[in-house]
């Protein structure tokens, strides 16, 4: 049965690697998407910084089990959202993420 959905959403945990002293580091980020509608996706210009960030605040619904470098738990908002989408590690790993799984195909379709 194929469920049919207004909003659809998902949530994985995304790898995002970062420098660090001597290589990087590679934690997760556990996001939930929206899964847009294709006429949505293309009218992002990924090409430009304003673009990317205004798709990524458009897939991103939120992000879970984050802490502060203390180990306190932090609530998810919109600032703290835009905070991390400030990132290069976290930007990039969101994107490439959301778009690789929207495009996932099970092998032998």
């Amino acid at each position: 049965m194929f469920k049919v959905s207004d909003k659809p959403t998902f949530t994985h945990a995304v790898k995002v690697i970062t420098p660090s002293d001597e290589g990087h580091s590679e934690d997760e980020l556990k996001t939930t998407f929206n899964f847009l509608p294709s006429d949505e996706l293309a009218a992002f210009d990924l090409t430009t910084a304003d673009g990317t960030t205004d798709f990524l605040k458009a897939i991103v619904v939120a992000f879970h089990d984050l802490v502060a470098d203390n180990g306190a738990p932090l609530a998810y908002s919109e600032a703290l959202r835009d905070r991390m989408l400030r990132r290069s590690d976290v930007r990039k790993a969101l994107g490439n993420h959301y778009l690789e799984a929207i495009a996932k195909v099970p092998e032998g379709n």
